[in-house]
């Protein structure tokens, strides 16, 4: 899909969350493991998108070094699944209530991207939602750092869009880089973000593996 018919369909709210909401639903969700000898843990997390001076937003949070895992990475609202959840879902809106003070009486969902095994053995369910800003949103002192407001466009943009393989364990890994002044999002979120472009707009990020595309490492 060109730039310009992407700027085009973000430019309008409803037609954007319209469009969000049929790229997700016509398609089935995948699992992308890099591994499947692991027990996993359950988890989901939310992307939440909103629109500020008519301009699409995606947050995200800084977490702290006081959490388990991925300390003070860039991350997006979410957490395992409780023994008390109904579904993935609840699981995904309980977090971000719980880490950002979002309602989830107050996110419209528009649907489900893939899932991802990380490297921690979390088994990812994102989900997409979308809320009204302004919102009185409270941070979680103990788990975010703080919150990181990043422009949709800011991210589409290929200059602000990196591949590099790494090994780890003789294993080749495709990692996802997107820069936002001095911020990197990367990680399990890089991964993720990546499989959102590739599956809403037709961008050609949805590449996981070595093999599948040669790749500089520079």
């Amino acid at each position: 899909m060109k730039q310009e018919h992407i700027r085009k369909i973000c430019s309008d709210p409803k037609r954007l969350t319209d469009h969000i909401k049929q790229k997700l639903n016509a398609r089935k969700p995948q699992d992308h493991l890099y591994r499947r000898d692991v027990s996993f843990t359950p988890a989901a997390v939310l992307f939440p998108l909103y629109f500020k001076d008519g301009e699409p937003y995606l947050l995200f949070t800084r977490r702290t070094d006081q959490v388990e895992h991925h300390k003070k990475q860039i991350s997006l609202p979410g957490g395992r699944k409780d023994e008390g959840d109904q579904n993935l879902l609840q699981t995904a809106l309980r977090e971000t209530e719980e880490e950002i003070g979002l309602k989830p009486a107050d996110v419209q969902i528009l649907g489900q991207t893939d899932r991802f095994l990380s490297n921690t053995n979390y088994l990812i369910t994102p989900f997409v939602g979308v809320f009204h800003y302004p919102y009185p949103l409270k941070i979680n002192r103990a788990e975010i750092d703080y919150l990181i407001e990043v422009p949709l466009f800011y991210l589409l943009d290929d200059k602000n869009f990196e591949m590099k393989v790494v090994e780890k364990s003789d294993v080749p890994w495709v990692l996802h880089y997107y820069y936002f002044g001095e911020e990197i999002i990367w990680g399990v979120t890089g991964f993720l973000l990546s499989n959102f472009f590739s599956i809403v707009f037709e961008l050609n990020r949805n590449i996981f593996k070595a093999d599948e595309k040669k790749i500089s490492s520079d």
